[in-house]
């Protein structure tokens, strides 16, 4: 099949298209990147307390491309593609706490002998969490610090702050103190970052921009010269010039 010339009027009408889809989307990630770098470079939750006579406060489970992904979750979920940051700030400073994420199954064996608490659900206005008592002793859990399966981790006095980036499977979130006893009173907050928001939005705009530049150069046709006659076309013939004295 013989391909349409750049500057084709097809060519032109598929680029429009394409340009009209570029520019609005690019536009969008561009502000989005734009609302992020303006809150801090995160999208964020507002900070939440959070209590429990328990040894943990767990949650369900963060499905990250995972086979056991629920049917409500959207497909693609772009959550899945955000860096994620946990803050967690004891009432008491003093209080040494312990917040990891770990492969969810290894998790829930670690907290299956104590008794804690699982995130159900919550209501956003006003803001009201649920959790599920886990039964189980009400004792110490084993130092969480000392557990092999955490991907990520952070630990110690004060204010602690836990950066992941998504990575494929079935999560889960925990929250202790660092030496396994019960009781937890706890502030939280949980923010996303998703880094390719302004750097993908202003790709699309310049590629969007390029594209109709070039549409509306295509259509300016260029000032054609005269064309030379051809070999077999007949000479015009030429009358011969006169002396001044002929005309004497």
């Amino acid at each position: 099949m013989a391909r349409l010339p750049a500057g084709s009027r097809p060519a032109r009408i598929t680029l429009a298209i394409t340009a009209a889809i570029a520019v609005p989307a690019g536009a969008a990630l561009t502000i989005g990147g734009a609302l992020q770098a303006g809150s801090g470079g995160r999208f964020g939750t507002a900070e939440h307390r959070f209590t429990t006579p328990t040894a943990a406060l767990k949650t369900d489970e963060i499905d990250v491309g995972a086979d056991t992904a629920r049917p409500a979750d959207p497909d693609p979920d772009v959550g899945e593609l955000a860096h994620v940051r946990i803050v967690v700030r004891p009432a008491d400073p003093r209080t040494r706490l312990f917040v990891g994420i770990g492969p969810k199954r290894e998790v829930e064996a670690y907290l299956r002998a104590v008794a804690h608490d699982e995130f159900a659900s919550a209501e956003l206005s006003p803001f009201r969490a649920a959790f599920t008592r886990h039964p189980g002793a009400a004792r110490a859990a084993s130092a969480p610090a000392h557990q092999p399966f955490w991907v990520a981790a952070s630990s110690g006095p004060g204010v602690r702050t836990l950066n992941w980036n998504k990575t494929h499977g079935a999560w889960s979130v925990a929250v202790m103190r660092l030496d396994g006893s019960p009781g937890l009173d706890v502030h939280a907050s949980v923010g996303l970052r998703f880094a390719f928001l302004l750097p993908s939005g202003l790709t699309l705009l310049a590629a969007g921009a390029l594209m109709l530049l070039y549409i509306r150069l295509s259509r300016r046709t260029p000032h054609q010269p005269p064309s030379a006659p051809t070999a077999n076309a007949p000479a015009t013939p030429t009358r011969p010039r006169r002396d001044a004295h002929n005309n004497l």
